[in-house]
Protein backbone atom coordinates (compact mmCIF):
# COMPACT_ATOMS: atom_id res chain seq x y z
CA UNK A 1 0.00 0.00 0.00
CA UNK A 2 1.02 2.91 -1.11
CA UNK A 3 1.92 6.13 1.41
CA UNK A 4 -0.82 8.64 -0.14
CA UNK A 5 -3.88 5.41 -0.03
CA UNK A 6 -2.15 4.76 3.61
CA UNK A 7 -2.91 8.82 4.50
CA UNK A 8 -6.39 8.72 2.95
CA UNK A 9 -7.16 5.48 4.70
CA UNK A 10 -6.51 7.36 8.03
CA UNK A 11 -9.36 9.96 7.04
CA UNK A 12 -7.24 12.91 7.05
CA UNK A 13 -6.87 15.31 4.09
CA UNK A 14 -4.68 18.25 2.74
CA UNK A 15 -6.83 20.27 1.64
CA UNK A 16 -5.95 22.54 -1.88
CA UNK A 17 -6.42 26.36 -1.27
CA UNK A 18 -9.62 27.33 -2.89
CA UNK A 19 -8.04 30.58 -4.41
CA UNK A 20 -5.76 30.71 -7.52
CA UNK A 21 -1.85 30.46 -6.45
CA UNK A 22 -0.58 33.99 -5.18
CA UNK A 23 1.27 36.10 -7.13
CA UNK A 24 3.30 38.90 -5.56
CA UNK A 25 2.98 42.44 -7.15
CA UNK A 26 6.06 43.69 -8.86
CA UNK A 27 6.33 46.41 -5.93
CA UNK A 28 4.78 45.16 -2.60
CA UNK A 29 5.32 48.66 -0.82
CA UNK A 30 2.91 49.86 -3.20
CA UNK A 31 0.12 47.46 -1.60
CA UNK A 32 -2.62 48.40 0.80
CA UNK A 33 -1.93 47.27 3.80
CA UNK A 34 -5.12 44.87 3.41
CA UNK A 35 -3.93 43.39 0.31
CA UNK A 36 -0.79 43.00 2.46
CA UNK A 37 -2.73 40.72 4.72
CA UNK A 38 -4.66 38.70 1.97
CA UNK A 39 -1.21 38.11 0.13
CA UNK A 40 0.37 36.56 3.39
CA UNK A 41 -3.07 34.79 4.27
CA UNK A 42 -3.44 33.15 0.69
CA UNK A 43 0.78 32.57 0.43
CA UNK A 44 0.43 30.87 4.03
CA UNK A 45 -2.34 28.38 2.77
CA UNK A 46 -0.24 27.69 -0.27
CA UNK A 47 2.48 27.45 1.85
CA UNK A 48 1.37 24.89 3.83
CA UNK A 49 -0.17 22.62 1.01
CA UNK A 50 2.69 22.48 -0.99
CA UNK A 51 4.53 21.81 1.78
CA UNK A 52 2.16 18.45 3.04
CA UNK A 53 2.30 17.77 -1.08
CA UNK A 54 6.31 17.86 -0.79
CA UNK A 55 6.20 15.07 1.90
CA UNK A 56 3.69 12.95 -0.03
CA UNK A 57 6.10 12.72 -2.73
CA UNK A 58 8.84 12.18 -0.66
CA UNK A 59 7.45 9.12 0.90
CA UNK A 60 6.05 7.85 -2.81
CA UNK A 61 9.87 8.68 -4.20
CA UNK A 62 10.86 6.26 -1.33
CA UNK A 63 8.62 3.68 -1.46
CA UNK A 64 9.55 3.52 -5.68
CA UNK A 65 13.61 3.59 -4.86
CA UNK A 66 12.71 0.43 -2.35
CA UNK A 67 10.21 -1.35 -4.54
CA UNK A 68 13.37 -1.37 -7.73
CA UNK A 69 15.95 -2.17 -4.96
CA UNK A 70 13.85 -5.38 -3.61
CA UNK A 71 13.46 -6.38 -7.54
CA UNK A 72 16.99 -6.00 -8.29
CA UNK A 73 17.91 -7.76 -4.97
CA UNK A 74 15.49 -10.76 -5.47
CA UNK A 75 16.45 -11.20 -8.95
CA UNK A 76 20.29 -10.93 -7.90
CA UNK A 77 19.39 -13.33 -5.09
CA UNK A 78 17.94 -15.91 -7.37
CA UNK A 79 19.94 -15.90 -10.45
CA UNK A 80 23.40 -15.83 -8.10
CA UNK A 81 22.03 -17.87 -5.13
CA UNK A 82 25.11 -17.88 -2.47
CA UNK A 83 28.01 -17.82 -5.02
CA UNK A 84 29.08 -13.82 -4.92
CA UNK A 85 32.20 -13.50 -6.85
CA UNK A 86 33.58 -10.27 -7.96
CA UNK A 87 33.11 -10.04 -12.22
CA UNK A 88 30.52 -12.53 -12.47
CA UNK A 89 28.41 -10.54 -9.73
CA UNK A 90 29.17 -7.30 -11.65
CA UNK A 91 27.38 -8.97 -15.38
CA UNK A 92 24.37 -10.78 -13.24
CA UNK A 93 24.05 -7.06 -11.67
CA UNK A 94 24.30 -5.67 -15.31
CA UNK A 95 22.09 -8.20 -16.67
CA UNK A 96 19.30 -7.30 -14.34
CA UNK A 97 19.74 -3.62 -14.62
CA UNK A 98 18.26 -3.80 -17.93
CA UNK A 99 15.48 -6.13 -17.44
CA UNK A 100 12.00 -4.51 -18.42
CA UNK A 101 10.63 -5.12 -14.90
CA UNK A 102 13.97 -3.38 -13.62
CA UNK A 103 13.81 -0.47 -16.28
CA UNK A 104 10.35 0.26 -15.76
CA UNK A 105 10.34 0.34 -12.14
CA UNK A 106 14.00 2.47 -12.53
CA UNK A 107 11.85 4.81 -14.80
CA UNK A 108 9.54 4.92 -12.05
CA UNK A 109 11.29 6.26 -9.56
CA UNK A 110 12.80 8.57 -11.45
CA UNK A 111 9.34 10.33 -12.16
CA UNK A 112 9.03 10.31 -8.57
CA UNK A 113 11.95 12.20 -8.10
CA UNK A 114 11.29 14.45 -10.41
CA UNK A 115 8.34 15.48 -9.11
CA UNK A 116 9.30 15.52 -5.76
CA UNK A 117 11.93 18.39 -7.08
CA UNK A 118 9.88 20.34 -8.59
CA UNK A 119 7.34 20.37 -5.69
CA UNK A 120 10.96 21.57 -3.86
CA UNK A 121 11.21 24.33 -6.18
CA UNK A 122 7.61 25.01 -5.92
CA UNK A 123 7.74 25.33 -1.99
CA UNK A 124 10.65 27.01 -2.00
CA UNK A 125 9.52 30.02 -4.17
CA UNK A 126 6.46 30.20 -1.93
CA UNK A 127 8.46 30.30 1.44
CA UNK A 128 10.48 33.53 -0.30
CA UNK A 129 7.73 34.90 -1.16
CA UNK A 130 5.94 34.48 2.12
CA UNK A 131 9.27 35.65 3.72
CA UNK A 132 8.97 39.03 1.73
CA UNK A 133 5.40 39.51 2.52
CA UNK A 134 6.13 39.28 5.60
CA UNK A 135 9.37 41.42 6.37
CA UNK A 136 6.55 44.12 4.41
CA UNK A 137 4.30 43.29 7.00
CA UNK A 138 6.98 43.75 9.82
CA UNK A 139 8.21 47.28 8.41
CA UNK A 140 5.08 48.78 8.09
CA UNK A 141 4.41 47.72 12.09
CA UNK A 142 7.45 49.37 13.04
CA UNK A 143 6.90 52.31 10.61
CA UNK A 144 3.44 52.87 12.46
CA UNK A 145 5.01 52.12 15.84
CA UNK A 146 7.79 54.79 15.27
CA UNK A 147 4.77 57.64 13.93
CA UNK A 148 2.68 56.62 17.20
CA UNK A 149 6.10 57.72 19.40
CA UNK A 150 6.33 60.68 17.28
CA UNK A 151 2.81 61.92 18.19
CA UNK A 152 3.37 60.80 22.31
Amino acid sequence: MNAITKFNGWNLTFRKPSEEQVQLPPDITAVSSEELGELFTKLTSWTDYIASQKVMAELEERAALKKKDFAENSMLIKRMGAQVKGERITAVKAEISIHPEIVELENDYEEKYAYRKLVEMLLTNHERDLSLVSREITRRSNDLRSTRREWA
